[in-house]
């Protein structure tokens, strides 16, 4: 168990740029590069709006007031899903329930909706999005292929068009707000039980979107969820080939294969058979075998888990500065990993100063979500 060179991770991040520009250029790629149809909070944005949360199994919803400060006026209320796990539940009662949580917040019936869906879904570009497929047990049925802020607002029974984004987009989005004016430059991390990066590039970089002619469909900047989680990185361990074989999506996924939450259990465990984790252990089991002192096979493999992931995560950091402009960085990193493991947000920041010599900050802003969710409704 070597850690990465610099080297290395220079290579990783080269060949995440390459793969970057290739989903930037056409659809079908490893790096997906999805425009989310959303522009980087405009200074002085201003306004109330409702929004829903849903993530997994659980969903929130909140009344957002932005102004010189984001502020929750009300809520969040916080719900569980009926997802069709141990009963059959369809559309009506799916978002019947999301909108019956709005209603209890009691806001005025005409505040702009935004909603935090984060299952796949291509947003269009009104800036609604279509379910692609339900992922993380949710078993619900008539809402693949539709298209889902539509079917929240006619279930709360307003007009209008909802916006709809992912994790990884709202973070970016209340990331820009809460760095505020000093960053031009803006990164969404996740590293929690997934993983996954967005950003904010000029629309003619954005190949895949140009018109016939050669002109954008969109004008200024515009947020791309990277779907950096299935990038698939150079210098993986035979840890890792192990992991993925008896994952269920063999071949995908393998960058959030070696850095996320959800793997992380299992790496350990491949590399320490004997290790008897508990069912389900999440990245909390494995920060505890890598606090304990003393030379233990066990955490020594921790430490090693966590060291390469925070090294690997600084090098994809890196890899989506590359297309960005000149100016300051702000990185808006959302997930229990990154901010619970100990030492982990400094192992990347000092990995990060190693390979780019760019100005930046890791930022944490409260609530990012329901901040992020309020500026695409406001947009």
């Amino acid at each position: 168990m070597q850690e990465l060179s610099l080297e290395q991770l220079n290579d990783i991040r080269a060949a995440l740029r390459q793969r970057i520009s290739e989903g930037l250029a056409a659809d079908g790629q490893q790096v997906a590069c999805l425009p989310a149809y959303l522009s980087q909070p405009q200074a002085g944005l201003s306004g109330d709006a409702l929004v829903v949360d849903a993530g997994g199994t659980n969903v929130r919803a909140a009344w957002v007031r932005l102004g010189k400060t984001a502020e929750v006026v009300k809520g969040p209320l916080s719900g569980i899903l009926p997802d069709g796990r141990t009963r059959p539940v369809h559309a009506p009662e799916f978002f019947g329930y999301q909108s019956d949580l709005l209603r209890q917040l009691g806001a005025p019936a005409e505040l702009p909706l935004g909603y935090c869906f984060s299952y796949p879904a291509q947003v269009e570009s009104n800036g609604d999005a279509r379910l692609l497929y339900w992922t993380k047990g949710i078993k619900v049925t008539g809402v693949v292929g539709e298209l889902v802020g539509q079917g929240l607002r006619a279930a709360y029974g307003r007009p209008g068009v909802v916006k709809v984004l992912n994790d990884t987009v709202a973070a970016l989005l209340g990331g820009a707000i809460f760095a505020g004016p000093d960053y031009t430059q803006h990164i969404g991390l996740i590293v929690g039980t997934g993983n996954n990066m967005a950003t904010f590039l000029p629309a003619p970089k954005v190949a895949k979107m140009m018109r016939a002619g050669g002109a954008p469909v969109w004008e200024g900047q515009i947020a791309v969820n990277l779907e950096s989680g299935n990038f698939h990185p150079p210098h993986l361990d035979a840890v890792d080939e192990t992991v993925d074989s008896i994952s269920d999506n063999p071949g995908k996924q393998r960058y959030e294969k070696a850095v996320s939450g959800f793997y992380l259990p299992q790496l350990l465990q491949c590399l320490c058979p004997h290790l008897r984790l508990p069912e389900g252990a999440s990245s909390k089991e494995v920060v505890e075998w890598a606090d304990k002192p003393g030379q233990e096979p066990a955490s020594l493999a921790a430490r090693w888990l966590l060291d390469r992931s925070a090294d690997m995560v600084a090098a994809g950091l890196s890899a989506v500065a590359d297309h960005l402009n000149e100016g300051n960085l702000a990185v808006q990193a959302e997930g229990g990993l990154f901010w619970k493991a100990t030492g982990y947000r400094q192992r990347v920041e000092a990995t990060f100063k190693k390979l780019s010599q760019r100005k930046f900050a890791i930022i944490r802003g409260d609530e990012v979500n329901l901040v992020g969710a309020a500026a695409a409704a406001l947009a």
